[in-house]
């Protein structure tokens, strides 16, 4: 018999560590480019990272990016490959997906962590102090 209404199969998620969705500025660098750009990030997982931009940055491209995350008061610095470029609706931003190549153990530990203690915590509150930030610049 002919079905009118089929559900749609969802695509098996592959991926391997949990993501946590913020709203922290990641600062990368295209290849050998020495100027670096401020995006905003979307999420991150131990295995990479998704921001929006205002650029189109070329799929496949090798990315320098830096992120500061305040909870954990350091940054993480990584060589990551850009797996994904999507325009937005709008056509004003671009989302991008990133893996990361090259990340230490120490910060993909502690991206995992984070993500586990957020994921069992969901009242945890991402929102920091800005006084916390300014005494841990000092």
């Amino acid at each position: 018999m002919f079905k009118l209404f089929q559900k749609k199969k969802r695509a098996r998620n592959s991926r391997q560590s949990k993501r946590i969705r913020l709203a922290y500025l990641v600062k990368y660098q295209i290849g050998d480019d020495k100027h670096p750009r401020i995006a905003n990030i979307l999420d991150i997982s131990g295995g990479g990272l998704r921001f929006w931009t205002l650029e189109r940055i070329p799929e496949s491209s090798l990315l320098n990016v830096s992120v500061y995350l305040p909870p954990l008061g350091r940054s993480v610095e990584a060589t990551a490959q850009v797996l994904r470029v999507r325009r937005t609706q709008k056509k004003m931003l671009y989302y991008v997906a990133v893996r990361f190549l090259e990340l230490s153990e120490k910060d993909r530990d502690a991206i995992h962590e984070f993500a586990e203690t957020l994921d069992k915590d969901k009242d945890a509150r991402l929102l920091i102090d800005h006084a916390d930030i300014v005494v841990r610049a000092q």
